[in-house]
């Protein structure tokens, strides 16, 4: 029992250190900088984990009001469509009419918000990446953000620039 045990913690161990590479996140860094998966799944872990973004990350709370706002609109679109129906069919295929529209309206607000949400990480991203650089460039905007994320996250470091080396980055030798 007890090395069955210890054999099953260290696959377990061992998956969810690769796990945490394969994310959302590494897409945006694979866009900003051309990195290979892997290595962009370590190098923007490696830079959360130094700023102390954790919280954030797992907050994300913008992805949470976005599938609301694709349910609200599929719910839209589903009474739209059921309207529609009972104008055009006299109560005949109602549910079908309601089911078929809220379908359409998931899918397609689903799409715009998958946009806006690959936005709003991406923002989060360059900005955890080079905050200097964005108080330079936009000081007001900045101004705004780090107010923000100061009343959210009263912990959260948005300091100058981290700089890592490829070699520092934990699993990379």
């Amino acid at each position: 029992g007890g090395i069955l045990q210890c054999v099953c913690h260290c696959l377990l161990l061992y998956l969810e250190r690769i796990a945490q590479y394969f994310n959302k996140w590494a897409f945006v860094y694979v866009g900003l900088y051309g990195y290979d998966y892997i290595t962009a799944g370590k190098r923007v872990m490696s830079l959360f984990r130094a700023r102390g973004w954790n919280t954030v990350i797992a907050d994300n709370l913008v992805n949470r009001l976005l599938g609301i706002i694709c349910l609200a609109i599929g719910m839209l679109t589903g009474v739209v469509s059921l309207v529609a129906a009972l104008v055009c069919m006299q109560a005949q295929g109602l549910a079908i009419a309601f089911f078929l529209g809220f379908a359409i309206g998931i899918v397609l607000s689903g799409i715009v918000m998958g946009l806006v949400s690959s936005a709003v990480d991406s923002v989060i991203v360059c900005f955890c990446e080079e905050p200097a650089e964005f108080r330079e460039n936009h000081p007001s905007l900045a101004s705004e953000m780090e107010t923000a994320w100061a009343a959210a996250w009263p912990d959260l470091d948005v300091g100058g620039p981290i700089i890592m080396s490829l070699g520092s980055l934990p699993g990379i030798v």
